[in-house]
């Protein structure tokens, strides 16, 4: 990938989104999911994913994706369809999130305006701490990055000799 920095730095504001808080909370405390990780055992976390609805799996399913992306990145291997995996969950199961969440409210469809965007934009900062913040925004550049990147560039062939 040509834009292979900016990948590999969205990836990691992935799995940093692992680590920040994600629920912004009025008491000033934020709830991170790798928080809640030593409360289970190995047992109850097996059980628990084993158990969980899809949607929790293809959350844990996009750290997965970005770690491996990170790791490949780093010794150059790194895949565009990797990438796109990659953002494409975290994008994907994020509309799927909000289309269910406005569904369960009962609110209408959306417009697709700018006042409708820049409502949504309020509520979700009023709820979603910097780690929600990281794990979107980096997933949705990552999907981006993957669709639109040229590759590396090509070598130019070296000139052997002079035909003259």
């Amino acid at each position: 990938m040509l834009f292979r920095p900016l990948a590999l730095l969205c990836a990691v504001a992935i799995l940093a989104g692992l680590f920040l808080p994600w629920v912004a909370t009025p008491l000033g405390s934020g709830l991170a999911p790798w928080d809640a990780l030593p409360a289970f055992d190995r047992a109850s976390v097996e059980t628990y994913i084993m158990d969980a609805p899809n949607e929790v799996r293809i959350f844990l399913v996009s750290f997965v994706l970005a770690g491996l992306f990170v790791l490949l990145s780093l010794v150059g291997l790194e895949r565009r369809w990797l990438a796109f995996l990659t953002g494409f969950s975290v994008v994907g199961l994020a509309g799927l999130l909000v289309w269910r969440a406005r569904e369960t409210l009962g609110i209408v469809e959306p417009q697709f305006t700018q006042e409708e965007a820049n409502r949504l934009f309020a509520l979700a900062s009023d709820v979603l701490g910097l780690g929600g913040w990281a794990w979107i925004g980096g997933g949705a550049l990552l999907l981006l990055l993957s669709l639109f990147d040229p590759g590396r560039a090509k070598p130019r062939p070296v000139a052997t000799a002079s035909r003259w």
